[in-house]
Protein backbone atom coordinates (compact mmCIF):
# COMPACT_ATOMS: atom_id res chain seq x y z
CA UNK A 1 0.00 0.00 0.00
CA UNK A 2 1.32 3.44 -0.91
CA UNK A 3 2.45 5.70 1.95
CA UNK A 4 2.54 9.47 2.24
CA UNK A 5 6.11 10.75 1.83
CA UNK A 6 5.61 14.55 1.91
CA UNK A 7 2.91 17.24 1.84
CA UNK A 8 3.36 20.73 0.38
CA UNK A 9 0.92 23.66 0.71
CA UNK A 10 1.32 26.80 -1.42
CA UNK A 11 -0.70 30.03 -0.97
CA UNK A 12 -3.25 28.65 1.52
CA UNK A 13 -5.20 31.23 3.61
CA UNK A 14 -7.48 30.57 6.60
CA UNK A 15 -9.10 32.34 9.56
CA UNK A 16 -10.60 34.89 7.17
CA UNK A 17 -7.25 35.40 5.43
CA UNK A 18 -5.64 36.35 8.74
CA UNK A 19 -3.16 33.48 8.48
CA UNK A 20 -1.39 32.51 5.27
CA UNK A 21 0.83 29.56 4.36
CA UNK A 22 3.04 30.87 1.54
CA UNK A 23 5.02 27.70 0.77
CA UNK A 24 5.50 24.95 3.36
CA UNK A 25 6.57 21.30 2.98
CA UNK A 26 6.02 18.56 5.59
CA UNK A 27 8.30 15.52 5.28
CA UNK A 28 6.75 12.25 6.57
CA UNK A 29 9.24 9.85 4.89
CA UNK A 30 6.49 7.21 4.62
CA UNK A 31 6.36 6.79 8.40
CA UNK A 32 3.69 7.43 11.05
CA UNK A 33 4.15 11.07 12.05
CA UNK A 34 2.79 13.17 14.89
CA UNK A 35 2.11 16.90 14.28
CA UNK A 36 1.79 18.68 17.63
CA UNK A 37 0.34 22.21 17.32
CA UNK A 38 -1.28 24.58 19.80
CA UNK A 39 -4.97 25.39 19.67
CA UNK A 40 -5.65 27.43 16.58
CA UNK A 41 -2.33 26.36 15.11
CA UNK A 42 -3.97 24.91 12.01
CA UNK A 43 -4.30 21.16 12.69
CA UNK A 44 -7.86 20.96 11.37
CA UNK A 45 -6.95 23.10 8.37
CA UNK A 46 -4.00 20.86 7.59
CA UNK A 47 -6.14 17.70 7.80
CA UNK A 48 -8.87 19.30 5.67
CA UNK A 49 -6.34 20.34 3.02
CA UNK A 50 -4.62 16.93 2.93
CA UNK A 51 -7.99 15.15 2.65
CA UNK A 52 -9.37 17.38 -0.15
CA UNK A 53 -7.56 15.78 -3.14
CA UNK A 54 -8.80 12.27 -2.22
CA UNK A 55 -12.54 12.81 -1.58
CA UNK A 56 -15.47 13.98 -3.64
CA UNK A 57 -16.86 17.49 -3.41
CA UNK A 58 -19.40 16.90 -0.63
CA UNK A 59 -16.73 15.46 1.69
CA UNK A 60 -14.33 18.42 1.44
CA UNK A 61 -16.26 20.72 3.81
CA UNK A 62 -15.62 20.64 7.54
CA UNK A 63 -18.43 21.22 10.06
CA UNK A 64 -17.96 24.96 10.33
CA UNK A 65 -15.46 25.57 7.53
CA UNK A 66 -16.64 25.16 3.94
CA UNK A 67 -13.82 24.23 1.60
CA UNK A 68 -14.54 27.15 -0.71
CA UNK A 69 -14.05 29.65 2.14
CA UNK A 70 -10.27 29.19 1.95
CA UNK A 71 -10.11 30.57 -1.59
CA UNK A 72 -11.26 34.16 -2.02
CA UNK A 73 -9.03 35.49 -4.83
CA UNK A 74 -8.10 34.63 -8.39
CA UNK A 75 -4.62 33.55 -7.40
CA UNK A 76 -4.19 29.75 -7.39
CA UNK A 77 -3.51 27.68 -4.28
CA UNK A 78 -1.77 24.30 -4.43
CA UNK A 79 -2.24 21.17 -2.29
CA UNK A 80 0.48 18.61 -3.12
CA UNK A 81 0.83 15.13 -1.60
CA UNK A 82 3.72 12.82 -2.55
CA UNK A 83 3.34 9.02 -2.07
CA UNK A 84 6.00 6.30 -1.84
CA UNK A 85 5.01 3.34 -4.00
CA UNK A 86 5.46 -0.24 -2.83
CA UNK A 87 8.46 -2.41 -3.72
CA UNK A 88 10.63 0.59 -4.65
CA UNK A 89 8.47 1.43 -7.67
CA UNK A 90 9.18 5.15 -7.23
CA UNK A 91 6.94 8.04 -6.27
CA UNK A 92 3.60 9.48 -7.32
CA UNK A 93 2.58 13.11 -6.81
CA UNK A 94 -1.12 13.91 -6.35
CA UNK A 95 -2.01 17.58 -6.44
CA UNK A 96 -4.85 20.05 -6.63
CA UNK A 97 -4.76 23.60 -7.99
CA UNK A 98 -7.72 25.71 -6.70
CA UNK A 99 -8.88 29.30 -7.06
CA UNK A 100 -12.09 31.31 -6.77
CA UNK A 101 -14.01 31.09 -10.03
CA UNK A 102 -13.62 34.24 -12.14
CA UNK A 103 -16.91 33.82 -14.04
CA UNK A 104 -19.97 35.68 -12.81
CA UNK A 105 -22.27 32.75 -13.49
CA UNK A 106 -20.78 29.30 -13.28
CA UNK A 107 -22.20 25.81 -13.42
CA UNK A 108 -19.88 24.81 -10.56
CA UNK A 109 -21.84 24.85 -7.29
CA UNK A 110 -18.72 25.43 -5.23
CA UNK A 111 -17.78 28.55 -7.16
CA UNK A 112 -14.21 27.24 -7.55
CA UNK A 113 -11.93 26.42 -10.46
CA UNK A 114 -10.14 23.16 -9.64
CA UNK A 115 -7.55 21.17 -11.56
CA UNK A 116 -6.14 17.93 -10.17
CA UNK A 117 -3.02 16.26 -11.49
CA UNK A 118 -0.97 13.08 -10.98
CA UNK A 119 2.76 12.72 -11.73
CA UNK A 120 4.74 9.46 -11.50
CA UNK A 121 8.54 9.45 -11.32
CA UNK A 122 11.49 7.55 -9.89
CA UNK A 123 14.15 10.26 -9.60
CA UNK A 124 13.96 13.98 -8.74
CA UNK A 125 12.63 15.89 -11.71
CA UNK A 126 10.74 19.02 -12.73
CA UNK A 127 7.40 17.29 -12.05
CA UNK A 128 8.15 16.22 -8.46
CA UNK A 129 6.81 17.85 -5.29
CA UNK A 130 9.92 19.91 -4.63
CA UNK A 131 10.67 21.22 -8.13
CA UNK A 132 7.18 21.85 -9.51
CA UNK A 133 7.68 25.21 -11.28
CA UNK A 134 4.59 27.04 -10.02
CA UNK A 135 6.56 29.37 -7.75
CA UNK A 136 9.46 31.59 -8.77
CA UNK A 137 11.57 32.50 -5.75
CA UNK A 138 13.55 35.71 -6.15
CA UNK A 139 16.13 37.28 -3.87
CA UNK A 140 13.55 39.19 -1.81
CA UNK A 141 10.12 37.77 -2.63
CA UNK A 142 8.27 34.76 -3.98
CA UNK A 143 6.25 35.13 -7.19
CA UNK A 144 3.34 32.74 -7.78
CA UNK A 145 2.43 31.95 -11.38
CA UNK A 146 -1.15 32.64 -12.43
CA UNK A 147 -3.80 29.97 -12.93
CA UNK A 148 -3.80 30.12 -16.74
CA UNK A 149 0.00 29.76 -17.01
CA UNK A 150 0.00 26.74 -14.70
CA UNK A 151 -2.93 25.16 -16.56
CA UNK A 152 -1.10 25.65 -19.87
CA UNK A 153 2.06 24.08 -18.39
CA UNK A 154 0.11 21.04 -17.09
CA UNK A 155 -1.59 20.53 -20.47
CA UNK A 156 1.80 20.61 -22.23
CA UNK A 157 3.20 17.95 -19.86
CA UNK A 158 0.10 15.83 -20.36
CA UNK A 159 0.69 15.82 -24.13
CA UNK A 160 4.35 14.83 -23.71
CA UNK A 161 4.45 11.05 -24.21
CA UNK A 162 7.82 10.77 -22.43
CA UNK A 163 6.26 11.93 -19.12
CA UNK A 164 3.80 10.10 -16.90
CA UNK A 165 1.83 13.22 -16.08
CA UNK A 166 -1.99 13.44 -16.01
CA UNK A 167 -4.23 16.43 -15.26
CA UNK A 168 -8.03 16.65 -14.88
CA UNK A 169 -10.59 19.45 -14.70
CA UNK A 170 -12.62 18.61 -11.56
CA UNK A 171 -15.44 20.91 -12.61
CA UNK A 172 -16.12 18.29 -15.32
CA UNK A 173 -17.82 15.17 -13.91
CA UNK A 174 -16.30 12.80 -16.48
CA UNK A 175 -12.75 14.01 -15.83
CA UNK A 176 -13.36 13.90 -12.08
CA UNK A 177 -14.25 10.19 -12.37
CA UNK A 178 -11.14 9.58 -14.42
CA UNK A 179 -9.07 11.22 -11.69
CA UNK A 180 -10.43 8.98 -8.90
CA UNK A 181 -10.07 5.90 -11.09
CA UNK A 182 -6.45 6.82 -11.68
CA UNK A 183 -5.93 7.11 -7.91
CA UNK A 184 -7.20 3.55 -7.51
CA UNK A 185 -4.36 2.34 -9.73
CA UNK A 186 -1.95 3.49 -7.01
CA UNK A 187 -4.10 1.86 -4.22
CA UNK A 188 -5.39 5.25 -3.08
CA UNK A 189 -9.05 4.43 -2.41
CA UNK A 190 -11.30 7.46 -2.03
CA UNK A 191 -13.87 5.38 -0.09
CA UNK A 192 -11.38 4.80 2.73
CA UNK A 193 -10.81 8.53 2.95
CA UNK A 194 -14.54 9.35 2.84
CA UNK A 195 -15.77 6.63 5.22
CA UNK A 196 -12.97 6.45 7.79
CA UNK A 197 -10.45 9.31 7.65
CA UNK A 198 -13.05 11.96 6.91
CA UNK A 199 -15.40 10.82 9.75
CA UNK A 200 -12.60 10.70 12.30
CA UNK A 201 -11.66 14.31 11.49
CA UNK A 202 -15.18 15.82 11.38
CA UNK A 203 -14.69 17.24 14.88
CA UNK A 204 -11.77 18.28 17.02
CA UNK A 205 -12.45 15.25 19.29
CA UNK A 206 -13.31 12.86 16.49
CA UNK A 207 -10.87 10.18 17.58
CA UNK A 208 -12.16 10.29 21.17
CA UNK A 209 -15.78 9.94 19.96
CA UNK A 210 -14.67 7.04 17.79
CA UNK A 211 -13.59 5.02 20.80
CA UNK A 212 -16.47 6.24 23.01
CA UNK A 213 -18.98 4.81 20.55
CA UNK A 214 -16.91 1.71 19.87
CA UNK A 215 -15.60 0.30 23.15
CA UNK A 216 -14.50 -3.04 21.74
CA UNK A 217 -13.14 -4.50 18.54
CA UNK A 218 -16.51 -5.65 17.33
CA UNK A 219 -18.11 -2.25 17.54
CA UNK A 220 -15.10 -0.60 15.92
CA UNK A 221 -15.17 -3.06 13.04
CA UNK A 222 -18.92 -3.00 12.51
CA UNK A 223 -19.31 0.77 12.69
CA UNK A 224 -16.19 1.99 10.98
CA UNK A 225 -14.29 -0.63 9.03
CA UNK A 226 -16.93 -3.05 7.82
CA UNK A 227 -18.53 -0.75 5.26
CA UNK A 228 -15.21 0.42 3.88
CA UNK A 229 -13.73 -3.06 3.66
CA UNK A 230 -16.91 -4.60 2.27
CA UNK A 231 -17.24 -1.90 -0.37
CA UNK A 232 -13.65 -2.50 -1.34
CA UNK A 233 -13.73 -6.31 -1.40
CA UNK A 234 -17.27 -6.80 -2.76
CA UNK A 235 -17.27 -4.57 -5.78
CA UNK A 236 -18.65 -7.25 -8.13
CA UNK A 237 -19.22 -10.40 -6.00
CA UNK A 238 -19.28 -11.52 -2.40
CA UNK A 239 -15.86 -12.01 -0.88
CA UNK A 240 -16.81 -12.47 2.76
CA UNK A 241 -14.29 -15.21 3.23
CA UNK A 242 -11.54 -12.83 2.45
CA UNK A 243 -13.12 -10.35 4.83
CA UNK A 244 -13.23 -13.02 7.54
CA UNK A 245 -9.56 -13.70 7.08
CA UNK A 246 -8.89 -9.99 7.20
CA UNK A 247 -10.93 -9.65 10.40
CA UNK A 248 -9.13 -12.54 12.05
CA UNK A 249 -5.86 -10.96 11.21
CA UNK A 250 -7.09 -7.72 12.69
CA UNK A 251 -8.14 -9.39 15.98
CA UNK A 252 -4.83 -11.18 16.23
CA UNK A 253 -3.07 -7.94 15.52
CA UNK A 254 -5.10 -6.21 18.21
CA UNK A 255 -4.20 -8.80 20.81
CA UNK A 256 -0.62 -8.57 19.76
CA UNK A 257 -0.85 -4.82 20.15
CA UNK A 258 -1.99 -5.21 23.75
CA UNK A 259 1.05 -7.31 24.53
CA UNK A 260 3.18 -4.77 22.75
CA UNK A 261 1.68 -1.96 24.82
CA UNK A 262 2.76 -3.68 28.03
CA UNK A 263 6.13 -4.30 26.57
CA UNK A 264 6.23 -0.67 25.53
CA UNK A 265 5.85 0.46 29.13
CA UNK A 266 8.69 -1.75 30.22
CA UNK A 267 10.77 -0.56 27.32
CA UNK A 268 10.11 3.07 28.23
CA UNK A 269 11.36 2.42 31.75
CA UNK A 270 14.37 0.67 30.36
CA UNK A 271 15.04 3.56 28.00
CA UNK A 272 14.89 6.07 30.84
CA UNK A 273 17.40 4.09 32.85
CA UNK A 274 19.54 3.35 29.83
CA UNK A 275 19.56 6.98 28.70
CA UNK A 276 23.26 7.65 29.33
CA UNK A 277 24.21 4.38 27.70
CA UNK A 278 22.03 5.23 24.75
CA UNK A 279 23.66 8.63 24.40
CA UNK A 280 27.08 7.02 24.31
CA UNK A 281 25.81 4.40 21.89
CA UNK A 282 24.34 7.14 19.71
CA UNK A 283 27.65 8.95 19.74
CA UNK A 284 29.44 5.73 18.87
CA UNK A 285 26.96 5.02 16.11
CA UNK A 286 27.32 8.56 14.80
CA UNK A 287 31.08 8.19 14.73
CA UNK A 288 30.71 4.78 13.12
CA UNK A 289 28.38 6.27 10.51
CA UNK A 290 30.90 9.02 9.86
CA UNK A 291 33.58 6.38 9.50
CA UNK A 292 31.40 4.42 7.08
CA UNK A 293 30.69 7.57 5.12
CA UNK A 294 34.40 8.37 4.96
CA UNK A 295 35.19 4.80 3.91
CA UNK A 296 32.45 4.99 1.34
CA UNK A 297 33.82 8.28 0.08
CA UNK A 298 37.30 6.80 -0.06
CA UNK A 299 36.01 3.77 -1.93
CA UNK A 300 34.16 5.98 -4.38
CA UNK A 301 37.27 8.16 -4.71
CA UNK A 302 39.45 5.12 -5.41
CA UNK A 303 36.92 3.81 -7.88
CA UNK A 304 36.71 7.18 -9.58
CA UNK A 305 40.51 7.48 -9.64
CA UNK A 306 40.81 3.99 -11.14
CA UNK A 307 38.21 4.91 -13.72
CA UNK A 308 40.02 8.16 -14.53
CA UNK A 309 43.32 6.26 -14.64
CA UNK A 310 41.87 3.79 -17.12
CA UNK A 311 40.45 6.58 -19.23
CA UNK A 312 43.74 8.46 -19.08
CA UNK A 313 45.69 5.37 -20.11
CA UNK A 314 43.32 4.73 -23.00
CA UNK A 315 43.59 8.38 -24.03
CA UNK A 316 47.37 8.20 -23.68
CA UNK A 317 47.58 5.10 -25.85
CA UNK A 318 45.31 6.69 -28.42
CA UNK A 319 47.41 9.85 -28.43
CA UNK A 320 50.60 7.78 -28.77
CA UNK A 321 49.08 5.96 -31.73
CA UNK A 322 48.09 9.25 -33.35
CA UNK A 323 51.54 10.70 -32.64
CA UNK A 324 53.24 7.68 -34.23
CA UNK A 325 51.03 8.02 -37.31
CA UNK A 326 51.68 11.77 -37.49
CA UNK A 327 55.43 11.25 -37.02
CA UNK A 328 55.44 8.69 -39.84
CA UNK A 329 53.60 11.14 -42.08
CA UNK A 330 56.01 13.93 -41.10
CA UNK A 331 59.01 11.68 -41.74
CA UNK A 332 57.64 10.69 -45.16
CA UNK A 333 56.90 14.34 -46.02
CA UNK A 334 60.36 15.43 -44.79
CA UNK A 335 61.96 12.64 -46.83
CA UNK A 336 60.08 13.69 -49.95
CA UNK A 337 60.92 17.34 -49.31
CA UNK A 338 64.61 16.64 -48.72
CA UNK A 339 64.72 14.35 -51.76
CA UNK A 340 63.28 17.11 -53.92
CA UNK A 341 65.69 19.65 -52.47
CA UNK A 342 68.61 17.23 -52.96
CA UNK A 343 67.74 16.67 -56.62
CA UNK A 344 67.40 20.43 -57.13
CA UNK A 345 70.75 21.08 -55.40
CA UNK A 346 72.47 18.36 -57.43
CA UNK A 347 71.12 19.95 -60.59
CA UNK A 348 72.35 23.36 -59.46
CA UNK A 349 75.70 21.82 -58.46
CA UNK A 350 76.19 20.33 -61.92
CA UNK A 351 75.28 23.68 -63.47
CA UNK A 352 77.66 25.64 -61.22
CA UNK A 353 80.45 23.09 -61.64
CA UNK A 354 80.27 23.49 -65.39
CA UNK A 355 80.27 27.29 -64.96
CA UNK A 356 83.16 26.99 -62.49
CA UNK A 357 85.25 25.00 -64.96
CA UNK A 358 84.64 27.61 -67.63
CA UNK A 359 85.44 30.46 -65.22
CA UNK A 360 88.58 28.70 -63.96
CA UNK A 361 89.79 28.25 -67.50
CA UNK A 362 89.14 31.93 -68.21
CA UNK A 363 90.79 32.88 -64.90
CA UNK A 364 93.89 30.83 -65.71
CA UNK A 365 94.18 32.49 -69.09
CA UNK A 366 93.67 35.96 -67.63
CA UNK A 367 96.05 35.18 -64.76
CA UNK A 368 98.76 34.17 -67.19
CA UNK A 369 98.14 37.28 -69.26
CA UNK A 370 98.15 39.48 -66.11
CA UNK A 371 101.38 37.87 -64.93
CA UNK A 372 103.00 38.55 -68.30
CA UNK A 373 101.83 42.18 -68.22
CA UNK A 374 102.99 42.58 -64.64
CA UNK A 375 106.34 40.98 -65.49
CA UNK A 376 106.83 43.36 -68.41
CA UNK A 377 105.90 46.30 -66.17
CA UNK A 378 108.37 45.19 -63.56
CA UNK A 379 111.09 44.79 -66.18
CA UNK A 380 110.38 48.24 -67.58
CA UNK A 381 110.41 49.82 -64.13
CA UNK A 382 113.56 48.00 -63.14
CA UNK A 383 115.28 48.94 -66.38
CA UNK A 384 114.35 52.56 -65.89
CA UNK A 385 115.52 52.54 -62.30
CA UNK A 386 118.67 50.65 -63.26
CA UNK A 387 119.56 53.31 -65.84
CA UNK A 388 119.05 56.05 -63.28
CA UNK A 389 121.08 54.19 -60.69
CA UNK A 390 123.85 53.53 -63.21
CA UNK A 391 124.10 57.22 -64.00
CA UNK A 392 124.09 58.05 -60.29
CA UNK A 393 126.80 55.44 -59.59
CA UNK A 394 128.92 56.80 -62.43
CA UNK A 395 128.61 60.32 -61.15
CA UNK A 396 129.21 59.07 -57.60
CA UNK A 397 132.40 57.30 -58.64
CA UNK A 398 133.59 60.44 -60.35
CA UNK A 399 132.82 62.44 -57.25
CA UNK A 400 134.64 59.95 -55.07
CA UNK A 401 137.68 60.12 -57.42
CA UNK A 402 137.59 63.88 -57.32
CA UNK A 403 137.30 63.80 -53.55
CA UNK A 404 140.25 61.45 -53.38
CA UNK A 405 142.27 63.70 -55.63
CA UNK A 406 141.25 66.72 -53.67
CA UNK A 407 142.29 65.10 -50.39
CA UNK A 408 145.72 64.48 -51.84
CA UNK A 409 146.18 68.08 -52.75
CA UNK A 410 147.47 70.60 -50.43
CA UNK A 411 145.51 72.01 -47.51
CA UNK A 412 145.08 75.33 -49.25
CA UNK A 413 142.65 73.65 -51.61
CA UNK A 414 140.13 73.10 -48.75
CA UNK A 415 138.09 76.22 -49.56
CA UNK A 416 137.90 75.14 -53.18
CA UNK A 417 136.89 71.64 -52.07
CA UNK A 418 134.15 72.98 -49.86
CA UNK A 419 132.85 75.08 -52.71
CA UNK A 420 132.92 72.17 -55.08
CA UNK A 421 131.21 70.01 -52.40
CA UNK A 422 128.40 72.47 -51.97
CA UNK A 423 128.03 72.74 -55.73
CA UNK A 424 127.94 69.02 -56.09
CA UNK A 425 125.51 68.70 -53.20
CA UNK A 426 123.16 71.15 -54.85
CA UNK A 427 123.60 69.37 -58.16
CA UNK A 428 122.95 65.95 -56.76
CA UNK A 429 120.09 67.21 -54.63
CA UNK A 430 118.49 68.69 -57.74
CA UNK A 431 119.18 65.46 -59.65
CA UNK A 432 117.74 63.39 -56.78
CA UNK A 433 114.65 65.61 -56.73
CA UNK A 434 114.18 65.21 -60.48
CA UNK A 435 114.78 61.49 -60.14
CA UNK A 436 112.19 61.28 -57.30
CA UNK A 437 109.67 63.20 -59.42
CA UNK A 438 110.26 60.83 -62.33
CA UNK A 439 110.04 57.91 -59.96
CA UNK A 440 106.66 59.07 -58.64
CA UNK A 441 105.39 59.55 -62.22
CA UNK A 442 106.54 56.03 -63.08
CA UNK A 443 104.94 54.72 -59.89
CA UNK A 444 101.62 56.43 -60.72
CA UNK A 445 101.72 54.97 -64.22
CA UNK A 446 102.54 51.58 -62.77
CA UNK A 447 99.70 51.85 -60.24
CA UNK A 448 97.27 52.87 -62.99
CA UNK A 449 98.34 49.91 -65.10
CA UNK A 450 98.21 47.62 -62.05
CA UNK A 451 94.74 48.90 -61.12
CA UNK A 452 93.59 48.33 -64.70
CA UNK A 453 95.05 44.82 -64.67
CA UNK A 454 93.52 44.14 -61.24
CA UNK A 455 90.14 45.37 -62.43
CA UNK A 456 90.37 43.02 -65.38
CA UNK A 457 91.28 40.19 -63.00
CA UNK A 458 88.43 41.01 -60.65
CA UNK A 459 86.00 41.24 -63.55
CA UNK A 460 87.05 37.87 -64.90
CA UNK A 461 87.66 35.99 -61.64
CA UNK A 462 85.23 37.68 -59.28
CA UNK A 463 87.96 38.14 -56.61
CA UNK A 464 89.41 41.42 -55.34
CA UNK A 465 93.12 41.95 -56.28
CA UNK A 466 95.80 43.31 -53.91
CA UNK A 467 97.94 46.47 -54.41
CA UNK A 468 101.07 44.55 -55.46
CA UNK A 469 104.74 45.21 -54.52
CA UNK A 470 105.93 48.72 -53.59
CA UNK A 471 108.33 50.05 -56.29
CA UNK A 472 110.53 51.89 -53.77
CA UNK A 473 111.64 48.51 -52.41
CA UNK A 474 113.11 47.77 -55.85
CA UNK A 475 115.00 51.10 -55.74
CA UNK A 476 116.43 50.22 -52.30
CA UNK A 477 117.59 46.83 -53.61
CA UNK A 478 119.21 48.59 -56.57
CA UNK A 479 121.30 50.83 -54.22
CA UNK A 480 122.59 47.86 -52.20
CA UNK A 481 125.93 46.02 -52.61
CA UNK A 482 125.16 42.32 -53.29
CA UNK A 483 127.22 39.20 -54.12
CA UNK A 484 125.95 39.56 -57.67
CA UNK A 485 127.34 43.10 -57.81
CA UNK A 486 125.93 46.59 -57.11
CA UNK A 487 122.16 46.62 -57.80
CA UNK A 488 121.85 42.82 -58.03
CA UNK A 489 118.97 40.77 -56.55
CA UNK A 490 119.41 40.36 -52.79
CA UNK A 491 115.94 39.17 -51.59
CA UNK A 492 115.31 42.54 -49.90
CA UNK A 493 111.82 42.89 -51.36
CA UNK A 494 110.49 39.60 -49.93
CA UNK A 495 112.19 40.13 -46.55
CA UNK A 496 110.79 43.64 -45.94
CA UNK A 497 107.24 42.54 -46.91
CA UNK A 498 107.43 39.64 -44.46
CA UNK A 499 108.92 41.91 -41.79
CA UNK A 500 106.02 44.42 -41.98
CA UNK A 501 103.31 41.78 -42.50
CA UNK A 502 102.60 42.87 -46.12
CA UNK A 503 101.51 46.38 -44.99
CA UNK A 504 102.18 48.53 -48.11
CA UNK A 505 102.32 51.84 -46.19
CA UNK A 506 104.88 50.54 -43.67
CA UNK A 507 106.95 48.99 -46.52
CA UNK A 508 106.88 52.36 -48.33
CA UNK A 509 108.05 54.27 -45.23
CA UNK A 510 110.82 51.74 -44.53
CA UNK A 511 111.96 51.89 -48.21
CA UNK A 512 112.25 55.70 -48.07
CA UNK A 513 114.32 55.44 -44.88
CA UNK A 514 116.68 52.89 -46.49
CA UNK A 515 117.06 55.08 -49.61
CA UNK A 516 118.05 58.07 -47.47
CA UNK A 517 120.53 55.93 -45.56
CA UNK A 518 122.07 54.67 -48.83
CA UNK A 519 122.40 58.21 -50.29
CA UNK A 520 123.92 59.47 -47.03
CA UNK A 521 126.46 56.63 -47.13
CA UNK A 522 127.32 57.42 -50.75
CA UNK A 523 127.79 61.11 -50.03
CA UNK A 524 130.48 60.45 -47.40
Amino acid sequence: MSKINAVRLINVNYNNNAIRISDETFHFQGESTLLSLRNGGGKSVLVQMITAPFVHKRYRDAKDRPFESYFTTGRPSFILVEWVLDQGAGYVLTGMMVRRSQEAETENDEGLDMVTFISEYREPCLQDIHHLPVVEKGAKEMVLKNFAACRQLFDAWKKDASLRFFCYDCTNAAQSRQYFDKLMEYQINYKEWESIIKKVNLKESGLSELFSDCRDEKGLVEKWFLDAVESRLNREKSRMKEFQNLLEKYVAQYQDNQVKIRRRDRIRLFREEAGPIREQAEQYRAEEEKEKEQMHLLARLIEELNCLKGQSEETYRAVLGKMDAILEQIARIEYEKLSGELYALEEKLRYHMSNRDMIEAEQDALKREAEEVEHRLHLLACARQQEVLSEIRTELLEIRQRIQVSRQEEADLAPERNRIGRTLYRYYERAFTENDTAHRENREQYRAMSAQAAAEKEKLSGYEAGEGLEMLSWVVMGLQETPLGPGGYSGYIGDIYVKYDYDAEKVKEASWTDIKKALTRMSE
